[in-house]
């Protein structure tokens, strides 16, 4: 299994408690860790006002996380996301721009390395 980054975003009704909030928090670091992965962050944006209403709600608590994981973890947090009846909306995508930012600095460096030893011979 290869290790890949990923985005989630997670949309928690607005009535769940703090501690509500800091479970579900908790619980996907954990699911991460099981598949051998690492958050890189995780932002807490707080209350927001929804765009449109779901399940007749106009403000939600949104969280954000960067990690890294393997593939096996999408489906297993996928299906505990949508058993949470707290968690009202979520997605997880493949961070691509991180493996674009990844090539351009491996070119430069490799481009810098191949200067230094141009002018160091």
């Amino acid at each position: 299994m290869s290790v890949r980054k990923y985005e989630c975003v997670m949309v928690l009704h607005p009535g769940s408690t703090a501690e509500e909030t800091q479970a579900i928090h908790e619980r996907f670091v954990e699911t991460v860790k099981k598949h051998g992965g690492e958050i890189q962050s995780a932002d807490d944006w707080g209350m927001r006002r929804l765009e449109y209403d779901i399940e007749k709600q106009t403000s939600a608590h949104y969280w954000f996380f960067k990690f890294t994981a393997d593939n096996t973890l999408v489906p297993e947090a996928d299906r505990d996301m949508r058993l949470d009846d707290k968690v009202i909306r979520h997605l997880i995508v493949l961070d691509e721009e991180w493996a674009d930012q990844n090539r351009v600095a491996q070119a430069k460096r490799n481009k810098d390395v191949a200067e230094e030893e141009a002018h160091g011979s």
